[in-house]
């Protein structure tokens, strides 16, 4: 079996809605290689192309907000500023991956999914809970590795679909991909504007957004080796209101690349080489400002099967250069990073055992040694359990290093976390699933005051403690599918006692879709209780409603429309800031 990062887009299955007659969805975020989700001991979701179709979301984050576990803080509507919280934990906790390669900013240490266009995405693998052993730095809350679309089994496939709607909104996209024996080659590209909304709540001023998106593959397969190179890039203009309400808009650039060559040197033995570089570019263009990260890395990846073992041994070094023009600070940094990791993975019978350790050698931050151990247990009759116990971590961002109260002897934040799941199958229509959760995370940097009213710098200082629970009930049918899950969580700050900033204590999410002749009709619905922000204020609890439609007119065209906000629910994700009100789309779909 292969163990190419760029095979994450070609092995992992996709999920059907009907599961009495089709195999479990293959995922590899969770082990590097592709399993079943059943076998990752860990909890995990995915999101189908189907889903992302269906979806009226503007880019990955409003995709994201409909599952458990995951909360979204956003600036305003389309192309402002958004932060994802995964069971709790911060913003810069979660690491996120196109096709397997890491694009967080290296100047905030989060990553711009307010520009990521669903467009041309494949699948979303959400892997919640730690996972540096296997992909490093910021994987503390989780993992969202975004897979875009490639070529399929199909000698030739191509489609497209243009759709427009509310604010001026207008989307178009087109993929085109050819497969055959020994080579491939997929190309999408998509496109989007629109008027907005105004961001601040107490400004009438419009700020748009414009985005275009392409990613391009190919590969060629020659003896027992595998070559294969694609580049990923969104850019575009985002307008926004800075915090006096004047209108200002800024380009930005966000781009993966990599080329890599994978070879079968034995039945039991797979070796994959991959280059990639990771660009994260932003430019004001009312004034010089602008912070560029460009990060290059190498890494050597071997998969060796060991009877009904199997282990995984990888290395990697990187180069990350980060620059900020400000006006309140500047910098220039160039930063080595080396990490070597180990993972096996044992079945015995009814037991299954996964344990990894990494080690990283940071330039500025130091060296670090994180392990995670994942036990899990078949009791058959479709009942399965799990147990995990894991560390991780995250270097400091250059802004926390060298920008406004920069540190540079920060060292990296660090968690602990443990984990108790259960899976049981009713039959193959209905599922359950319970997780219950602990994650502490110590040495949180914070800004710390020493001279008012502006003096102070960066601190490893504060402490955080998250307890959870998650269930999940999924339906699957002939012509129904229905999710239900639910998260009840407590994030604490343990120097004061007060809950963390943005984070609701219990949500809940649904999910359906009905199938009825060449109909398909669907909904999402989402409630968020209560949030502290900033200032001591605090956010209401909210009920969303998002609705879609399509019908087939014939095997290749489809017209749909999609209702986002159905009922018109006046919310705040962050304080100041409006959202999205009611918006409706139409549009139509080709695909050969």
């Amino acid at each position: 079996m292969k163990n190419s990062t760029l095979f994450l887009a070609l092995a992992a299955a996709m999920t059907s809605a009907h599961a009495a007659d089709t195999l479990e969805p293959l995922v590899v975020t969770a082990t590097g290689y592709p399993v079943e989700v059943d076998d990752t001991l860990a909890s995990m979701e995915i999101i189908t192309a189907d889903e992302i179709q269906r979806s009226a979301a503007t880019d990955v984050a409003d995709l994201l907000k409909f599952r458990a576990g995951l909360e979204i803080g956003r600036n305003g509507g389309p192309g402002q500023a958004a932060s994802l919280f995964i069971r709790g934990t911060e913003s810069d906790h979660n690491l996120v991956m196109i096709d397997g390669v890491p694009i967080n900013s290296g100047s905030v240490g989060s990553a711009a999914l307010q520009h990521i266009d669903p467009q041309n995405i494949e699948r979303i693998e959400i892997y919640k809970g730690p996972r540096s052993t296997l992909w490093g730095s910021g994987a503390i809350g989780g993992v969202i590795n975004i897979i875009t679309r490639k070529a399929g089994s199909e000698k030739l496939s191509f489609g497209g679909a243009l759709e427009g709607g509310s604010d001026n909104t207008w989307k178009a996209n087109a993929h085109l991909g050819h497969a055959a024996d020994n080579h491939r080659l997929s190309a999408s590209l998509s496109y989007q504007k629109t008027d907005g909304f105004p961001p601040l709540a107490a400004s009438s001023i419009d700020r748009g957004y414009e985005n275009t998106s392409f990613d391009l593959a190919a590969g060629f397969d020659a003896g027992i080796h595998r070559f294969d190179v694609s580049h990923w890039q969104t850019q575009g203009n985002n307008e926004y209101l800075d915090y006096f309400g004047n209108p200002l808009d800024q380009d930005f650039l966000n781009s993966r690349s990599s080329l890599s060559w994978e070879a079968d040197f034995s039945d039991n033995w797979t070796s994959t080489l991959e280059l990639a570089h990771v660009r994260d570019h932003i430019d004001q263009n009312q004034s010089s400002d602008a912070v560029h990260t460009d990060r290059t890395e190498l890494s050597w990846r071997n998969r060796i099967a060991l009877g009904q073992d199997q282990a995984l041994l990888g290395i990697k070094g990187s180069n990350e250069d980060v620059t900020l023009d400000g006006a309140f600070s500047s910098y220039d940094t160039d930063t080595d990073i080396l990490e070597a990791w180990g993972q096996y993975d044992l079945s015995r019978g009814a037991h299954h055992l996964i344990a990894g350790l990494r080690y990283l050698d940071h330039e500025d931050a130091g060296s670090k040694l994180t392990w995670s151990l994942n036990y899990g247990y078949d009791f058959g009759q479709g009942t399965r359990a799990w147990a995990s116990a894991a560390t991780a971590f995250r270097v400091p961002s250059a802004n926390e290093r060298f920008g406004f109260g920069g540190n540079p002897d920060l060292e990296p934040e660090e968690s602990t976390s443990y984990e108790l799941g259960l899976k049981h199958r009713l039959s193959n229509a209905h599922e359950l699933s319970a997780s219950l959760y602990r994650n502490d995370i110590d040495n949180m940097i914070q800004w710390v005051l020493v001279t008012p009213p502006f003096i102070g710098y960066n601190q490893n200082v504060a402490e955080v403690r998250i307890d959870g629970l998650e269930l999940g009930y999924d339906y699957s049918g002939e012509a129904l599918a229905l999710h239900l899950g639910g998260n009840w969580q407590d994030p604490e700050d343990r120097s004061t006692g007060e809950r963390l900033l943005r984070r609701a204590k219990h949500s809940f999410n649904a999910r359906l879709s009905y199938r009825w002749g060449a109909w398909t009709l669907g909904g999402d619905l989402l409630y968020a209780g209560n949030r502290k922000d900033f200032g001591g204020v605090t956010l209401d609890s909210y009920t969303l409603v998002n609705l879609d439609a399509a019908y087939r007119l014939s095997p290749h065209w489809q017209i749909f429309a999609k209702l986002e906000n159905a009922f018109d629910e006046d919310y705040e994700l962050a304080s100041g800031y409006n959202t999205q009100e009611r918006a409706g789309f139409l549009g139509i779909r080709y695909q050969r």
